[in-house]
C-alpha cells in the first residue's frame, strides 16, 4: 500500500541517518569548510604580496573586467584559480555573488593579520624577564616624521636548549615635535597600550642626537628617571661613523682627499658611457663586470671603505679611463674635468693617503658590519673593538710598509714617486735653540707628522673616547664574565658583587654572591684555562641552560639575561627604514598611517608570521561582524 511504501522510504532515511536536520547540518558544515579555506588562500595571498614589498591594489579593478591596473591581488587570485578548483568556482561562479575580494576584505584581513603578529610578538616579550628599546627616527616621503620602535630582549630555545637574542619591530608611529618630551611621551603610552611594563626595561638605544643622548634632558635621562637601571648605549655602529668623520677632517689634505675620491665617482656616475666604460673595462664587448665604484656617504656606516676600497682596485683602469676620455672626447668641459682628476690621481701623496686609510677603514669595517647582527652582545663588541684598536696601533709602525704598498701602486703607472715640496720659511736661529725646535727639512718626514700620524692618532683617540661608555657598562657585568670569575678569589667575589647586588637589588637576591662562588668551581672543574679564555657571558648562559643549571643559579642567570638584552647598536631601527623606502614611495605616498605600521610589521617579521594560526585568523574575522557567508564549523 501506499503507507507501507512511505512508511519504508521513512525507516530507510533513519537507517542511512539522512533526516532533514542532518542534511541541513552537514550542508553548513560544507559551507563552512568551503569559505574557509577561501579565506586561507586569500590571507596567503595577502602574505605573499607584503613579504614583496608590492602594493595590493592597482588604480582600478574589477572582477568582471580584466585590466592592466587591477593590481596584484586580484591579478594573483586570477593566476591561481587556473590551477584551483576552489578559487575557480569563487571567480568564475556568475551565480555567486559574494566572493570576499574586494578591498574592504582586504583591508579587514590585514588589520586582524597585524592585530595576531602584534600580539603574538608582544607574548614573547611579555614572557621574558626584561626588555630594552630601541628608537630612531626619519623623514617619509611626505616629509613626516616616522619613529621606529624596536624591542630587544631574550627567549629560551627549549629545543636547542639555548639562549635567544631577539629584536622585534613594532611599528612606525608618527612624531610631530621632536623635544625629548615627545618621544618619552610617545614611547610611555606606546608600551601601555601594547601591555608592557616600562618598569621592565633594561636598556636603551638611540644614535648621538641630543635630544635622544642628552645627559641633562635627553630621552635617556628621562628615561633613566624613570627606571634607574635602563642602561643608555650609544649606538656603536654610528659612534665608528663619527670616529671616521671626525679622522677625516683631521687635516685639510685629507679632507680635499675624500672630496677627490667622491669627484671622481660623480664624474663617472653621472655619464651612462662614462660608467659603461670603467665598468666593464676592456671586456665592454663581454659585459664582463668588474668592481665598481662607491659613492662617499658621510652618514653610512660603510661607505668609505667601499669607495676606497673600490678606487684603490680599479685604480689602473680609472686612470685608464680618464686617459681615453682626455684623448677621444669631443666635450671641452668633460676634457678638462679628466685631465683635472687624472693629475690628482697621479700625485704620490694621493696614493699615500689611500694606501694609508684603507686598512684603518678595513678593520673597523668588520667591527662594524659584526656590530649590526642582533645576536651581539656588549662584550663581544667590546672584544672586537679592542682588536681593531690593536690593529690600528702596529699600523702606526708600519709606515714604512705604506710607502712600499704606495711605491708599487705607482710603478702600475709609472707615476713618479716623488712628494710635493713647499718652500720652507726660515726661522731665526737663537744661541738657545735645541733640535726639537727645527723645522722638519725632509718632506718624507714631514708628511709623516702632519697627514699619518694625525690621521691614526685621531682614529685611536676617538675610539677610546667615544667607546669609554660601552665600556663602562662591560666592567659593571665584568664578574659574569667567566675568564674574569674563575681567575678571581672567594674574598674579592664577595666585594664585587656588593655593588652590583645594590644596583639591581630589584632584580637579584643577596644570594647572588654564593651562586657566583660555587659557578665559579663548576667552569673551573669543568672547562679548561684555554676555553674559558674565549668563553663569553652568552656562553655561560646556554651552558647553564644545557645543563638545565636555572634552577640552581637563578640570581646568576638574572644577571646574564640583564647583558644580553642591553642593546649595541640601532642598527635594526635602521633597516626598517629602507623597509618604510619600498613600502611608502612615490607612488604610494597617499598611505595611511596605520596601514603603514601593518604592512611594515608583517614585512620586516615576516619569519614570525609563520607562527600565525591562521584558523584563529578566520575566526576572528567570523566574529568580528555579521557575515553573509558562513565560516564556523
Amino acid at each position: 500500500s501506499i503507507q507501507h511504501l512511505d512508511a519504508a522510504k521513512i525507516r530507510s532515511i533513519w537507517v542511512k541517518n539522512e533526516t532533514i536536520d542532518a542534511s541541513l547540518e552537514k550542508q553548513y558544515t560544507d559551507e563552512a569548510v568551503k569559505w574557509r579555506n577561501v579565506l586561507k588562500r586569500l590571507i596567503k595571498i595577502i602574505l605573499s604580496i607584503i613579504a614583496g614589498n608590492c602594493a595590493l591594489r592597482g588604480n582600478e579593478g574589477s572582477l568582471k573586467i580584466k585590466c592592466a591596473t587591477e593590481g596584484n591581488f586580484l591579478r594573483t587570485v586570477r593566476l591561481l584559480a587556473e590551477f584551483d578548483p576552489i578559487l575557480n568556482d569563487i571567480l568564475n561562479d556568475e551565480n555567486q555573488k559574494i566572493k570576499y575580494l574586494s578591498w574592504s576584505i582586504q583591508n579587514e584581513l590585514l588589520d586582524i593579520l597585524f592585530t595576531e603578529l602584534r600580539h603574538l610578538i608582544c607574548n614573547k616579550i611579555r614572557s621574558s624577564s626584561f626588555f630594552s628599546v630601541i628608537l630612531d627616527s626619519t623623514q617619509d616621503i611626505t616629509k613626516q616624521d616616522q619613529v621606529s620602535l624596536v624591542i630587544r630582549y631574550t627567549t629560551l630555545d627549549f629545543e636547542k636548549k639555548q639562549i635567544q637574542i631577539k629584536e622585534s619591530f613594532l611599528g612606525f608611529y608618527l612624531l610631530s615635535h621632536h623635544g625629548a618630551a615627545n618621544y618619552v611621551e610617545l614611547l610611555k603610552n606606546t608600551l601601555m597600550r601594547l601591555d608592557l611594563n616600562i618598569m621592565k626595561c633594561r636598556g636603551q638605544g638611540y644614535d648621538g642626537a641630543a635630544v635622544m643622548s642628552g645627559s641633562i634632558t635627553g630621552v635617556q635621562k628621562q628615561i633613566c628617571d624613570i627606571v634607574p637601571n635602563a642602561i643608555f648605549v650609544h649606538c656603536c655602529s654610528h659612534n665608528i661613523n663619527l670616529v671616521l668623520c671626525d679622522a677625516a677632517k683631521s687635516t685639510r689634505k685629507i679632507q680635499s682627499f675624500f672630496d677627490t675620491v667622491q669627484d671622481i665617482y660623480n664624474f663617472f656616475s653621472s655619464s651612462s658611457p662614462r660608467w659603461a666604460q670603467l665598468a666593464f673595462g676592456e671586456e665592454y664587448g663581454n659585459k664582463i663586470n668588474k668592481i665598481t665604484l662607491k659613492k662617499v656617504c658621510p652618514t653610512r656606516w660603510e661607505a668609505r671603505h667601499n669607495a676606497l676600497f673600490s678606487l684603490k682596485h680599479r685604480f689602473v683602469d680609472v686612470l685608464k679611463s680618464l686617459s681615453n676620455i682626455q684623448l677621444s672626447s669631443s666635450k671641452k668641459d668633460e676634457i678638462n674635468m679628466a685631465t683635472t682628476l687624472k693629475k690628482k690621481m697621479e700625485n704620490a701623496e694621493f696614493i699615500i693617503i689611500l694606501c694609508i686609510w684603507e686598512p684603518i677603514l678595513k678593520s673597523l669595517q668588520v667591527v662594524s658590519k659584526s656590530m649590526q647582527s642582533v645576536n651581539l652582545s656588549l662584550q663581544k663588541a667590546s672584544t672586537q673593538l679592542e682588536s681593531a684598536i690593536l690593529i690600528i696601533e702596529k699600523l702606526r709602525d708600519q709606515y714604512d710598509q705604506i710607502i712600499k704598498d704606495s711605491r708599487e701602486l705607482c710603478m702600475k703607472w709609472n707615476i713618479p714617486f716623488k712628494l710635493s715640496e713647499t718652500r720652507q720659511r726660515y726661522a731665526k736661529k737663537y744661541f738657545d735653540e735645541v733640535d726639537s725646535d727645527r723645522r722638519l727639512t725632509t718632506t718624507d718626514d714631514n708628511f709623516r707628522v702632519t697627514i699619518f700620524y694625525p690621521v691614526v692618532d685621531t682614529t685611536l683617540l676617538q675610539l677610546r673616547v667615544r667607546f669609554k661608555g660601552m665600556k663602562t657598562v662591560c666592567n659593571d657585568f665584568i664578574i659574569l664574565m667567566p675568564e674574569i670569575l674563575t681567575s678571581m678569589s672567594d674574598e674579592l667575589i664577595v666585594k664585587s658583587s656588593y655593588d652590583f647586588i645594590n644596583k639591581y637589588k630589584e632584580d637579584i637576591s643577596s644570594d647572588f654572591t654564593r651562586q657566583l662562588i660555587i659557578i665559579k668551581g663548576y667552569l673551573s672543574s669543568k672547562f679548561q684555562t684555554n676555553y674559558l679564555k674565549n668563553m663569553t657571558i652568552h656562553d655561560l648562559a646556554d651552558t647553564i641552560v644545557k645543563e638545565e643549571l636555572t634552577s640552581i643559579f637563578p640570581d646568576v642567570f638574572i644577571g646574564i639575561i640583564i647583558f644580553l638584552t642591553i642593546p649595541v647598536t640601532s642598527a635594526s631601527a635602521e633597516r626598517s627604514f629602507s623597509k618604510l623606502k619600498l613600502i611608502k614611495n612615490y607612488l604610494r605616498n597617499s598611505i595611511g598611517q596605520e596601514r603603514l605600521s601593518s604592512i611594515a610589521l608583517l614585512n620586516i617579521e615576516r619569519q614570525q608570521t609563520n607562527d600565525i594560526n591562521i584558523e584563529n585568523i578566520i575566526d576572528n574575522f567570523a566574529n568580528k561582524k555579521a557575515r553573509k557567508m558562513n565560516f564556523l564549523k
